[in-house]
């Protein structure tokens, strides 16, 4: 017997969480060095110690414990919303009314958008290779969760599949959420080109133009890892939209902050219209309280001390390192996958990297028994470069390669 409504959404165990869980007894049993983790989206150095930046954590522990301990304001520090803003667009900060409100983690930001934006019963899209917790969180709200095609079959994104998709949402609804994770797509790695994200608006233009409300959320969690600056110049499109077509970015503290714990981001809305960026900041607002009061304090007032000039070199030094050991793990494994004659989807960046295959369960099964842990899904098999180092990459990818030949 149960006591919770169906759409409580009681998936059971997170597939991630339950393997990384096989990693910790692997490791226990076999020593970490006889175990290749390859599984959660955690930057760890060569010895697979999970990567705290000083820059971050030795403000932490210096911070104030009534700072700590108080609380934020619901819609976050004004110092840590302009922060974002400065952080997130660079140079490429669009022409139109833009509002940021706290909360925690890229997760809250998708939250309360799909919650805000898409009404019960309104369709959701996204491509299907995504993370599940968006579907699981349309499932939850009684959202209408609905995915298109990807990739085509070179490796770019499926605009005739994004457009069916959109038209036939939009047949029986007069609303429609649209869900788009890049740069540095999980799990894929891939990325949209400035041109593709040309034909995206223009999709949407044509929707909106029809009357019909089109939000966008645009989850950019691994953006600093996916290029040098010049990954950030597709904002500068979502300048002079539609006064119906939302654009709601979903900015993360986690990844380039090394802050998954901290729980700490922001969704930032993007309008042409005054009135409704003012309704987007209360939403947004209001949803906060209802849910968690508050975003964390203490890394929204971390990361406003790294912005000053005085102590934005000392992080961005740090940055620049993960980078470059990311994209020397990145580049071990595009060798090896060519080495091997292993097909791969095209990395731009981000944490993972993923390999087609219709057997990917039968593998990793395989692979685990080896100690060798990896993310299996009926696509394929998602490998966290951001965990793995170059000289298990290259044990990694020849045994994918040894059992999908078999």
């Amino acid at each position: 017997m149960t006591m919770t409504i169906k759409k409580s959404g009681n998936f059971g165990p997170d597939l991630a969480f339950s393997i990384n869980a096989k990693v910790k007894a692997a490791r226990a049993k076999f020593g970490k060095e006889n175990v290749i983790n390859a599984v959660l989206g955690t930057l760890a150095d060569d010895e697979g110690n999970i990567i705290a930046l000083d820059s971050v954590y030795n403000r932490l522990e210096t911070m104030d414990r009534g700072l700590i301990a108080s609380y934020a304001p619901i819609e976050g520090e004004k110092a840590f919303r302009e922060t974002v803003l400065k952080i997130l667009f660079a140079d490429n900060k669009p022409d139109a009314y833009i509002e940021v409100v706290s909360t925690p983690g890229g997760t809250g930001a998708i939250r309360n958008g799909i919650f805000s934006y898409a009404d019960i019963g309104d369709p959701v899209i996204c491509h299907d290779y995504f993370w599940q917790p968006y579907k699981k969180m349309c499932i939850e709200f009684d959202r209408d969760f609905r995915t298109y095609n990807y990739l085509t079959k070179d490796f770019k994104f499926d605009l005739e599949a994004y457009k069916a998709c959109q038209d036939e949402a939009l047949k029986d609804h007069d609303r429609l959420v649209s869900i788009i994770n890049s740069p540095g797509n999980n799990p894929t790695g891939y990325s949209l080109s400035d041109e593709e994200w040309d034909e995206v608006l223009e999709i949407s233009k044509k929707a909106a133009n029809k009357g019909k409300k089109i939000s966008l959320i645009i989850d950019v969690a691994y953006i600093e890892f996916a290029g040098d600056g010049e990954q950030k110049r597709f904002f500068k499109k979502f300048s002079n939209l539609p006064e119906n077509l939302m654009v709601l970015v979903a900015f993360s503290m986690s990844k380039a902050y090394t802050a998954y714990g901290l729980r700490s981001g922001a969704v930032i809305g993007i309008s042409s219209s005054k009135e409704v960026i003012e309704d987007f900041k209360n939403a947004m607002a209001t949803s906060a309280r209802v849910n968690w009061s508050n975003g964390v304090h203490a890394p929204q007032l971390i990361l406003v001390d790294l912005a000053k000039d005085e102590n934005k070199g000392e992080y961005d030094k740090e940055l620049l390192s993960l980078k470059a050991m990311l994209k020397e793990r990145a580049d071990v494994f595009i060798r090896e996958a060519e080495a091997h004659k292993v097909e791969m989807i095209p990395y731009f960046g981000g944490f993972f990297a993923f390999i087609p295959t219709t057997k990917a369960f039968d593998i990793v099964e395989n692979l685990e028994k080896e100690n060798i842990f990896t993310i299996p899904s009926a696509k394929g098999i998602r490998i966290a470069l951001c965990a793995t180092n170059k000289r298990d990459i290259v044990k990694l990818v020849e045994r994918i390669a040894f059992y999908m030949n078999k």
